[in-house]
């Protein structure tokens, strides 16, 4: 928690101010805790949800690199040996300025003892529109050295200078940089983190949770820890393996005659789907199938889920 306030003083978060007159009581905020392999982390959030539209935000859109785009870029990788990296930005969304005054109370544990409240600089996570200043801040960066904005994915940035290219790929605070020229790489990841409070750059053999493996010929892509972990987190690593995804001929239909089914299926539809759509497109027809019962979930359509992760756990 100490790190996450220090974080906040470092990028000048919020300033404490006496609450106006004229405004309501400020939006509340809280900690989230979580673990991540041998550390615990705190992280600071403002409930986003007491924001009012059209008064404490206004454009919350903000774009992600989409799978198509993706691949493409790991083909340009191996059919022009570029030299590719990744890293991440920590804290990204407080890099984004706000546009909107925004007043929040003070965090549990942090209180000063008076009743002021912090005035916003920064885009809180939790705030409604802290991705879509985030992604405005680095495209702003991206424009200032130099780098054009692809025309059919707004997450691709493009540098072409004196036969040498250099591609960025933007996914919320996820970056995957390639390049024909090993020093031109360096000196752009340089100028990130001394723009940005970032990770050390990293060869890329993982990004999104794939496993890149590159040869001079091929790359192959997979995501075994990804399906590791959801048979985990879904009591399911002992499962029996099938030999198919979904029965043959089944339909939606077959599996909505059943008593209905209370307990995670939304949860695992979104992760098969995201399985689905970046390394695994044997199991989207079976999780569509599916996924038109998550109004209605049926125990039927639980099983047809589970015999999913049997498959992969088998393939």
């Amino acid at each position: 928690m100490d790190e996450e306030m220090l974080s906040m003083e470092k990028n000048k978060v919020w300033n404490l101010v006496e609450l106006p007159e004229k405004e309501k009581q400020p939006i509340t905020c809280k900690w989230i805790f979580k673990r991540k392999r041998d550390k615990y982390k705190a992280r600071l959030v403002a409930s986003g949800f007491m924001q009012k539209e059209g008064v404490d935000y206004t454009e919350t859109f903000s774009p992600v690199i989409s799978m198509p785009s993706l691949r493409l870029v790991f083909v340009l990788i191996l059919q022009e040996n570029l030299h590719s990296y990744v890293m991440d930005v920590k804290t990204a969304f407080l890099n984004g300025d706000l546009d909107e005054v925004v007043y929040m109370s003070q965090p549990q544990g942090y209180d000063d003892g008076t009743r002021k409240v912090c005035k916003l600089n920064k885009s809180l996570y939790g705030l409604k529109q802290a991705p879509s200043q985030w992604f405005h801040k680095f495209q702003q960066f991206m424009n200032k050295v130099k780098f054009k904005q692809s025309t059919s994915d707004p997450c691709i940035f493009i540098r072409k200078e004196k036969g040498r290219k250099i591609i960025i790929c933007l996914y919320v605070d996820d970056l995957l940089i390639a390049g024909s020229d090993l020093d031109e790489v360096k000196t752009i990841t340089n100028l990130l983190q001394n723009e940005f409070k970032m990770s050390k750059s990293a060869p890329a053999t993982e990004f999104l949770g794939i496993r890149l493996v590159f040869t001079p010929t091929e790359l192959k892509l997979d995501q075994e820890e990804y399906i590791d972990k959801m048979l985990k987190h879904f009591n399911m690593s002992d499962c029996k393996p099938c030999s198919t995804s979904l029965e043959p001929k089944c339909t939606s239909a077959d599996f909505a005659n059943s008593e209905l089914f209370e307990g995670p299926f939304r949860e695992l539809i979104g992760s098969l789907l995201y399985l689905a759509v970046t390394t695994r497109p044997d199991i989207l027809f079976s999780v569509n199938c599916l996924s038109q019962l998550q109004e209605k979930p049926t125990v039927a359509a639980w099983t047809g889920l589970k015999r999913i992760l049997g498959y992969l756990k088998r393939y």
